[in-house]
């Protein structure tokens, strides 16, 4: 069994985060994240079941929740687009997108 990375928690955002002003836009940045997950067909069938309990301040996006494909995307670009978060407009989910499409050409 391979070990399980943790790509990102809630509580990294708020309270522990720099810039997150709350536990709502820590959360609200979870749920555009794993819509978006959820809507490129990324999730193991683990991810599945965690989507359908909704984000909360437990949680997390882990390698066992993705399946190949987002393991792959996740682990090349999620880096890059949590650098570019910004708590205070919408959530843009460019680099992800451009990830998503380099990965599915290359």
């Amino acid at each position: 069994m391979s070990k399980v990375i943790i790509y990102d928690k809630v509580s990294w955002h708020f309270p522990e985060g720099k810039s997150c002003p709350s536990l709502e836009a820590a959360k609200k940045h979870f749920d555009i994240l794993v819509e978006w997950i959820k809507k490129n067909d990324l999730f193991s069938a683990e991810g599945e079941e965690i989507f359908d309990l909704g984000v909360d301040s437990e949680f997390s996006i882990t390698s066992a929740m993705l399946n190949k494909n987002g393991n792959d995307v996740l682990s090349k670009y999620y880096s890059d687009w949590l650098r570019s978060l910004d708590y205070s407009g919408d959530v843009d989910m460019k680099i992800l997108d451009d990830g998503l499409s380099e990965y599915k050409s290359g």
